[in-house]
């Protein structure tokens, strides 16, 4: 049984920031941080248009209003309830099948941690899990190819698509969506084309309790909606259930109100407030305290609480502390530690964290001298305490993705197993889905996370001006280098001599042409035949420099940039 770990939500507002903390046993754990430029956009429902359909990669691009078209893969496309229905086998009695999972049950919701997938896992699982016979596999990925393939016949360019956002931008990506309309709850999560479709999380182990929900609720539901009632549903008396089914119900009245006077793209629903998603996805026996240093957050978070756990009143409180609430509870360093490439270990070792566009790699160090006959018990010390780090780091950056961390050299396998086993067993705190495989022979574990939007670093971060978010400036003769490779093209390719040029370069690279032996603007002159008027930009980062005409002014550097 999973020990109970005391923890504490704290909820600070400074000016238009929103952060919510979770604290467990005095640490930082988690962060989430909302400002009005970066607010979340997870379980936003959108009538989008589909911009194009490419069969090769079984999915469509849709246009949803966003910088970037939306990415919906044929696998997350629903269909009428007839065709959902027989995608998926019927599950009438009260086995103990495992659907609605801790994953499952999240469908929906704007946490951090959990991926929004769960109606898809739960239909396409057909409820059988991992347990299901080769027979069965091979059966449900038939279904699957005849499903895309049904799917690319019915989805046309231009084409309007209710869908919901499952995944935020990442870089240069767009949204990841979904057609399966969830909404998400305190005690369960609606499926309005679920078609009677009704699953428990499996954390609900009781049979009796089990089959008790799955019958009150299906007693509830409108003809052709589905459900996933969530592991808080548990013991809780019927009526808490019915009202928030009746606040689901209202929330699709009210989407298919405005769907009817709707063009695409436009947001047809928002998700709850970040207060709201926190305290419907976090709040369970284990916190014991929940503060906040503003008014209007403390009555939002009372009038929730009274509503879906009013035993739990009387830990809620506004803040009175003199210092900042951070400050007040002692997590403040760990606030600002989140954007620092170096984490200290208590044992004096240390963890570098970076970041490259396709992975997170993390590297552990011992950061001081061990006598060589104690060098395998310090190594596994600390190795031991990193691992423990590690996965701390992750949940408190919101890091996803691939990461691969390098752990100090061991010589006995029993150790390697003993950090892969801690490291598993710090895994199963985190809500977010993850994947990892024992260390090989060089001290390398690999992991992947899930990520559903951008780490905490990429989102609260401004780009390096000076490296372009590299962390390595180039040099700056490799830049005059560039600049004299761009004057010979051009050069070549111009009839008329004599033309006159304005190149712009950042402070640092302005000092070497004006410090050369010969005048850099009279070289290139005696070189090219050309006028170059060299000027300082300091907007410009050292590896980049810019060409205009003076006749007209026009930025000529990507005519001929290809170098």
């Amino acid at each position: 049984m999973k020990k109970s770990v005391k923890k504490q939500l704290l909820m600070n507002k400074t000016g238009d920031e929103i952060q919510v903390a979770l604290v467990e046993e005095g640490r930082l754990a988690e962060l989430i941080i909302e400002r009005p430029e970066s607010r979340r956009s997870i379980g936003d429902i959108y009538l989008g248009r589909v911009h194009k359909v490419i069969e090769g990669l079984k999915a469509a691009f849709v246009d949803i209003g966003q910088k970037s078209d939306g990415f919906l893969h044929f696998s997350d496309v629903g269909t009428t309830t007839e065709d959902y229905k027989a995608l998926i086998e019927d599950d009438d009695d009260d086995d103990e099948s495992g659907e609605g999972d801790e994953e499952s049950e999240t469908k929906g919701c704007s946490s951090a941690e959990a991926e929004p997938s769960g109606a898809k896992t739960v239909a396409r699982s057909g409820g059988r899990g991992p347990s299901a016979s080769g027979k069965d596999r091979a059966e449900q990925a038939e279904k699957r190819q005849s499903y895309t393939q049904m799917i690319a016949g019915k989805l046309k360019t231009n084409d309007s698509i209710l869908v919901q956002v499952i995944k935020e931008p990442i870089s240069t990506k767009g949204s990841r969506l979904t057609s399966d309309i969830t909404i998400a709850g305190r005690f369960m999560v609606l499926l309005p084309f679920g078609g009677g479709q009704v699953a428990v999380s499996r954390r609900v182990v009781s049979r009796k309790e089990r089959a008790r929900l799955k019958k009150l609720v299906r007693s509830m539901l409108p003809e052709g909606f589905g459900a996933i009632i969530r592991t808080v549903a548990e013991m809780q008396e019927e009526s808490l259930l019915r009202q928030d089914l009746e606040k689901l119900l209202g929330k699709w009245t009210q989407i298919e109100e405005k769907l009817k006077d709707a063009a695409p793209p436009q947001l047809i629903f928002k998700e709850d407030t970040i207060i709201s998603s926190v305290l419907r996805d976090s709040l369970n026996s284990d916190v014991t305290e929940i503060v906040a240093n503003s008014a209007s957050i403390h009555k939002e978070t009372l009038n929730y609480i009274e509503w879906a756990a009013p035993e739990m009143v009387k830990h809620v409180s506004l803040y009175q502390g003199k210092l900042p609430l951070f400050e007040g509870y002692g997590i403040a360093k760990d606030v600002e530690s989140i954007f620092s490439r170096k984490v200290w270990l208590k044992s004096g070792g240390y963890i570098i964290i970076e970041h490259t566009e396709a992975m997170v790699v993390v590297d552990v160090n011992s950061g001081r001298y061990a006598a060589k006959r104690e060098q395998e018990e310090n190594s596994l010390k600390t190795n031991l305490e990193a691992a423990r780090e590690v996965v701390r780091q992750l949940r408190l950056r919101d890091i996803g993705g691939i990461i691969v961390v390098d752990f100090i050299d061991m010589m006995d396998n029993r150790n390697s197993k003993k950090v892969y086993d801690t490291m598993k067993g710090e895994l199963r705190n985190d809500r977010a889905k993850s994947n990892i495989l024992p260390m090989s022979d060089f001290g390398v574990m690999q992991i992947t996370r899930e990520r559903i939007r951008p780490s905490l670093m990429q989102r609260m971060g401004d780009q390096c001006p000076a490296c372009g978010g590299s962390g390595v400036v180039q040099a700056r003769f490799t830049t005059i280098n560039q600049i004299e490779r761009w004057l010979r093209k051009y050069a070549l390719q111009q009839s008329m001599k004599f033309q006159q040029l304005d190149l712009y370069v950042s402070p640092t690279v302005i000092e070497p042409l004006q410090n050369s032996d010969m005048k850099t603007e009279m070289k290139w002159f005696l070189q090219h035949l050309l006028f170059v008027r060299v000027k300082e930009d300091e907007s410009l980062r050292s590896d980049d420099f810019r060409f205009y005409s003076r006749k007209n002014s026009k930025d000529i550097t990507a005519e001929y940039g290809d170098l």
